[in-house]
């Protein structure tokens, strides 16, 4: 029986798939961390600012950071792979947006290219999840 499991979860879910969520994940957690050290930056654009400003900028940090972390997690043991994915993807989507308040404030997190490369394997992850999702309705349907 759980040799039946295993051979059924190896059907579905490919190797190469596998290894992107878990490399994706990794790339992730280590953005977050690396949002975590450049937090002075926005500490120092906090100070300058209103009130409300400052108190929607740490808000705005901290749910980057718990995004980051809490998505890498969940990419990388393969829970919640799809919802991982699609709340990774505003987070994404907004650093490519402020991709020049990013070049000035975290320099270090400003490579646009690793965000794009991160958005591509989130989609690339999310659907194939999606589409392998279906082929085990239909293939349990047989």
């Amino acid at each position: 029986m759980l040799s039946h499991a295993q051979h059924k979860g190896e059907r579905h879910h490919p190797l190469w798939l596998e290894i992107t969520r878990i490399i994706l994940s990794i790339v992730i957690l280590w953005k977050g961390l690396e949002f975590v050290a450049n937090i002075h930056a926005f500490t120092d654009i906090m100070m300058k600012s209103t009130l409300p400003i400052a108190v929607l900028i740490s808000i705005i940090v901290h749910v980057i950071i718990v995004a980051h972390i809490l998505g890498a997690i969940a990419l990388f043991t393969g829970t919640y792979v799809r919802l991982a994915c699609i709340l990774q993807m505003p987070v994404i989507i907004l650093a490519l947006t402020f991709k020049e308040l990013a070049v000035n404030i975290l320099n270090p997190y400003a490579a646009v290219w690793v965000s794009v490369a991160i958005l591509c394997a989130l989609v690339l992850v999310l659907f194939r999840d999606r589409h392998d999702s279906e082929m085990n309705v239909k293939q349990e349907g047989k």
